[in-house]
């Protein structure tokens, strides 16, 4: 079941000059891990209301949609809605609502639209877009969220965020930890290289870790890596037991 306590936007919409409604991050909400793509919208007639699901036909038809309506459709979760609202507020050209574009990017891209994480990542990226505490904080969790899904784009802009200490302060181990959530939930690539760094010491080597990881490989991955992890599997049990014959014997 789909968390959705971190569904952005967690939102209130202030006016501007230009009427343009622009998202401010509540910060009295606890900011919380996502666990799974949010897909309220898949269809139409996943929208609550009968305006909405007319709203999202005329976009679909490409017909034109006020700024307002993009808006309401982009807050009711649909993710297409998210992207092209963010692209719309990038279009005017306004430093003022660059950092609420990005909440609309993330939206979109946690409903399973990678190519929107490009666009978010662009706008974390630029020195000139000033966010604040509370938005930049679930602009990160939303990144760990896209990251734990399994977006190579927000695992390795996290690399670099993290490594550098912009935008979300220097965090040499959360990538790390990232990697090792991933393998733990199931992921035979993230085991895979978390196991690679290990053997090759650019990370500190553990056997029982090892082991665990591989065993993850071996059962979670294809033909190919679940052959490479078996082959791991025994070299490690002939280092850990000078005895050992060589099989494979940790079940």
């Amino acid at each position: 079941m789909v968390n959705l306590t971190l569904t952005l936007p967690f939102i209130l919409s202030i006016g501007t000059a230009d009427t343009v409604d622009v998202p401010e991050t509540r910060t009295d909400l606890p900011v919380v891990r996502a666990q799974a793509i949010d897909n309220r919208v898949n269809r139409t007639s996943d929208l609550p209301t009968l305006e909405l699901q007319d709203i999202r036909r005329r976009m679909l038809a490409d017909q034109y949609i006020s700024f307002d309506e993009m808006r309401r459709l982009a807050d009711a979760g649909d993710g297409n809605a998210s992207f092209q609202y963010g692209e719309r507020l990038l279009a005017l050209d306004d430093p003022e609502v660059r950092s609420a574009a990005a909440l609309y990017f993330a939206s979109a891209a946690l409903t399973g639209r990678d190519y929107a994480v490009y666009e978010l990542v662009k706008l974390l990226r630029d020195p000139e877009v000033e966010f604040s505490e509370g938005r930049l904080q679930h602009l990160e969790n939303a990144m760990r969220n896209l990251a734990l899904q399994g977006s190579d784009r927000a695992v390795n802009a996290l690399a670099d965020f993290y490594a550098s200490g912009e935008p979300f302060g220097r965090k040499p181990d959360e990538v790390r930890r990232i990697m090792i959530e991933r393998a733990e939930n199931g992921n035979p690539e993230a085991a895979m290289d978390l196991v690679r760094d290990m053997m090759s010491g650019e990370a500190p080597r553990d056997p029982e870790q090892i082991r665990g990881l591989l065993k993850i490989a071996r059962d979670e991955g294809d033909l190919g890596m679940s052959a490479a992890a078996r082959t791991l599997l025994a070299r490690l049990d002939d280092e850990t037991n000078p005895e050992n014959t060589g099989k494979e014997t940790v079940q």
